[in-house]
């Protein structure tokens, strides 16, 4: 049954890890002029979400760019999450921890499950008038060459 897609928000990101992080990664190393870099990682984890579930082949996406399946906010939430943290991390101040590792590697996992095919996610409800998922290709069949000389055929020669 189609439910309606969400769509991430920064200040969404307080309800997957404590404010004082999120409020680290809008506003340390900000160059001069530059601006908040949450919702530009957001716009791309969800490119790759729904670049993901294009590629199961099993799911229409919202006819909306900016919106996701809501089973998949907590995984989007991570994403957002690490890829900030990494933007910190390039001097080694805000490593990821063990169980983030892990909890990085799951949701990769999950991702790549979407992307085979393995896993749907439910339909939204404002779908795309031009599916961006394309129905699998059939397997080509190759015939292999008809042999015409042989052990059998070749003796005495």
């Amino acid at each position: 049954m189609p439910k309606p897609w969400i769509i991430l928000t920064v200040e969404q990101l307080d309800t997957a890890k404590a404010a004082a992080l999120v409020i680290a990664l809008r506003t340390a190393a900000l160059g001069d002029g530059q601006s908040d870099p949450l919702p530009e990682i957001i716009t791309a984890v969800t490119d790759r979400i729904r670049m993901e579930i294009a590629a199961g082949g099993k799911t229409r996406l919202s006819a909306d760019p900016a919106k996701l399946p809501p089973s998949l906010k907590s995984l989007a939430l991570r994403f957002v999450l690490r890829e900030g943290q990494g933007r910190l991390n390039a001097m080694g101040a805000m490593p990821l921890a063990d169980d983030e590792k892990e909890e990085w590697r799951q949701d990769v996992r999950l991702l790549e499950r979407i992307a085979r095919g393995e896993i749907t996610v439910e339909e939204p409800d404002d779908p795309e008038q031009t599916p961006s998922v394309q129905a699998g290709a059939s397997t080509p069949m190759l015939a292999g060459r008809q042999r015409h000389w042989g052990r059998a055929n070749q003796e005495g020669v």
